[in-house]
């Protein structure tokens, strides 16, 4: 008698159905998870090919979902529902469905980048390669994911020409406000693939000077020689010039030495040759310099130096080198460097 009551059009017997289906789905779950967590997982790794090892990690938590909507189908077909809980019963079946089959394709995916791709980045040397990584995971993401949503609102009936062109003006209007990030993001896509530099580099941009350290899909992170972070948006970037101190095989120095007036054309001479060897000598310097007697200047005779180095990392070193034994040289073949200075003649 107590079996055959009745409770919200159902039986207490159908639902103690419910109750022993549920509890069978819950051991199904754990023989199924332990079927492929540790058997199958076991008969893979025999195998010579990774590929079957993701296949069987990208299905872990997916087919245990599978085992819990089809325990709850059968569960629901026990139970005599009004036409409003089973229309919504259905809809979410499907849709949960959709989105467990796209989950796994997700893990899938992700499996394979991880696995195949992401390892590949890491013996880059370029750093940009780093960047491109989660770009791309995301870009995959988002296509299965906006792919499972189409099926979803077709097989709920929803025609998405119809439901495309009824957002147009919101589109637009979108469009419009999301006109700087999406300019930013072209920009920072053609900066991705262009690559006119990368992370680490040196640039001068917009009168900042400092290295890269990031370079996402909207702005690229710039760390100057005080320690403080510049975000510049990429359109900004993508808009003006762009140098890449980094890209330089070789500095360019430029010097400018003014000697007294009273310099003779001898001693003058005598300095050109004595700058050429300095040059020469210094292990850090390309030989190719230029040096001149450049002009008459309002208090000097002005001599000028061109130099190259071409140890980047010596930079402040070299200049250093070649300032000391500048000084060195002229003081031991007495050659006078001018200071600012004025003759003022007195009329008696």
């Amino acid at each position: 008698m107590f079996l055959e009551m009745t409770l919200a059009g159902n039986t207490v017997f159908q639902y103690l159905l419910v109750l022993i289906v549920l509890a069978l789905t819950y051991v199904g779950i754990r023989v199924v998870y332990f079927l492929v967590s540790k058997v199958i997982v076991a008969l893979t790794k025999k195998t010579k090919t990774q590929l079957d090892d993701l296949l069987v990690d990208a299905l872990r938590g997916p087919i245990v979902l599978a085992v819990i909507l089809v325990g709850i189908n059968y569960a629901k077909d026990i139970l005599v529902l009004s036409e409003k809980i089973s229309l919504f019963y259905s809809t979410a079946y499907m849709v949960l469905w959709i989105f467990n089959i796209s989950w796994f394709f997700v893990r899938l995916v992700d499996s394979i980048l991880a696995n195949y791709i992401h390892p590949l980045t890491k013996h880059s040397k370029s750093r940009i390669d780093d960047t491109l990584y989660p770009v791309l995971k995301f870009i995959l993401n988002f296509a299965i994911y906006s792919i499972a949503v189409v099926v979803a609102l077709q097989n709920l009936g929803i025609q998405i020409t119809g439901l495309m062109a009824g957002l147009g003006l919101g589109g637009l209007a979108f469009a419009l406000a999301a006109q700087d990030i999406l300019g930013n993001t072209f920009a920072g896509g053609a900066i991705l693939l262009d690559r006119p530099f990368k992370v680490g580099d040196r640039l001068k941009v917009e009168g900042y000077d400092g290295f890269v350290k990031k370079i996402s899909l909207r702005s690229t992170t710039l760390e100057t020689f005080a320690k403080t972070q510049i975000i510049m948006p990429n359109s900004r970037i993508a808009n003006n010039v762009v140098e890449n101190i980094s890209r330089e095989n070789r500095r360019r120095e430029k010097v400018v030495l003014g000697v007294e007036y009273g310099t003779s054309t001898k001693k003058l001479k005598l300095a050109k040759e004595l700058l050429k060897k300095i040059v020469l000598k210094n292990d850090k310097t390309d030989d190719d310099s230029l040096i001149h007697f450049d002009s008459f200047g309002d208090s000097s005779l002005n001599i000028q130096l061109i130099y190259y180095i071409k140890d980047l990392n010596q930079i402040l070193a070299t200049k250093d080198e070649i300032n000391f034994a500048i000084k060195d040289a002229f003081e031991k073949a007495k050659i006078e460097f001018a200071f600012p200075s004025q003759t003022i003649y007195v009329k008696k």
